[in-house]
């Protein structure tokens, strides 16, 4: 699950210019009648982890010990939630697939049954036991390749999380099928997230940046001032990776962003798959859709939901984000067009004209 990226080079160049997009807009230092105590430059840190680059920026004076916790909160969640590593939870509910349930700590338990909400939610098409899939394609890998039909045939009927079984009481997972293998890709890597956030929070960080690998926690205001919201920029999904087709305005929220340019994989027919794949059909996702960024109160969900809306298309994807509260999808097409869930329309700057912006109509 958090295997050596692809384009592990260009996977560092879009994380850094998130970032970068981020304190550009919001690293002004705060007025005088900011309550909040910020030190003249951010504290940071990087790491490499979750097969990812993992950039935290604390704002707080003081608190540069606060971002040693928070990167030893997401150490902890990866040697748990790994698929690859020996000793992680998922890896031995892998491993019993078709033999017994495996006791599980909370935190893990906590994220199946979500990943499992999300699962009924898409019709399955965010589905936690797509590591037999992701393991013939490679997703994340080094090795990534366009496996088979033959290949895909025989992974197809080990992905069902209907063969999940939760025991809640004594907390176990079992994986009914022998060959059945959980891929928490989806979901994990928001939840790590929410909990690096949770550290600083209680170490009272007010004001900072949780970055991994493309989930984002944006906690409190900007910098700017306790009344500034931080400005996003949004990936042109057609061009390279820093070039934005417009801002979105967030303040103690999530975004995340997924589509189509991300970790692609090219077939010996110079085809290129990206990496959202339909349990359905074994392929990636083939509908509309180019490019989409979620807005939401946690990682977690604004990471799931990143999959589910791709998952839906523009239509059923535009409906399902709009009656959802204090959440905002914007789809970039690929003609280029760009909605934005109903009732946040007004929320998006555009700023690349050559893009047609539909707001949150369909018609």
């Amino acid at each position: 699950m958090w295997g050596v990226c692809q384009v592990l080079k260009d996977k560092k160049i879009l994380v850094l210019l998130i970032s970068f997009l981020l304190v550009l807009t919001a690293c002004s230092q705060a007025g005088e009648d900011d309550p909040r105590d910020l030190a003249d430059q951010p504290y940071e840190r990087q790491e490499f982890l979750l097969g990812t680059l993992v950039d935290i920026s604390v704002y707080d004076q003081g608190q540069e010990e606060a971002l040693d916790k928070a990167v030893d909160r997401i150490e902890e969640l990866d040697g748990i939630f790994s698929m690859t590593n020996p000793d992680s939870e998922v890896y031995a509910i892998n491993e019993a697939s078709g033999k017994e349930p495996v006791q599980v700590s909370d935190e893990v338990y906590y994220v199946i049954e979500n990943a499992l909400d999300y699962a009924e939610i898409s019709g399955g098409r965010m589905d936690p036991t797509i590591g037999a899939l992701t393991d013939i394609w490679g997703i994340g890998q080094e090795d990534a390749q366009v496996p088979s039909q033959e290949e895909i045939d025989q992974a197809l009927p080990l992905v069902n999380y209907e063969n999940i079984e939760l025991d809640e009481e004594a907390k176990t997972v079992y994986l009914t099928q022998e060959g059945m293998k959980l891929d928490l890709g989806a979901i994990a890597k928001g939840y790590i997230t929410d909990q690096a956030k949770d550290v600083l929070v209680e170490e009272g960080v007010t004001t900072a940046i949780v970055d991994l690998g493309g989930d984002i926690f944006l906690l409190g205001s900007s910098s700017r001032g306790p009344q500034d919201n931080w400005r996003i920029g949004i990936q042109n999904p057609f061009d390279e990776r820093g070039e934005i087709v417009g801002l979105l305005p967030v303040m103690d929220e999530a975004v995340v962003t997924s589509g189509i340019y991300e970790r692609l994989i090219t077939g010996e027919d110079g085809q290129e798959y990206h990496h959202i794949l339909d349990p359905e059909t074994g392929y990636p996702f083939d509908n509309e859709l180019a490019g989409l960024s979620v807005a939401a109160a946690t990682t977690m969900d604004a990471d799931a939901l990143a999959t589910v809306l791709f998952s839906m298309g523009l239509d059923q994807g535009m409906d399902y984000a709009s009656s959802l509260e204090d959440v905002t999808a914007v789809f970039i097409t690929h003609d280029q067009e760009i909605y934005v869930s109903e009732g946040d329309a007004s929320e998006f700057e555009l700023l690349d004209e050559s893009f047609d912006f539909k707001g949150d109509s369909l018609d």
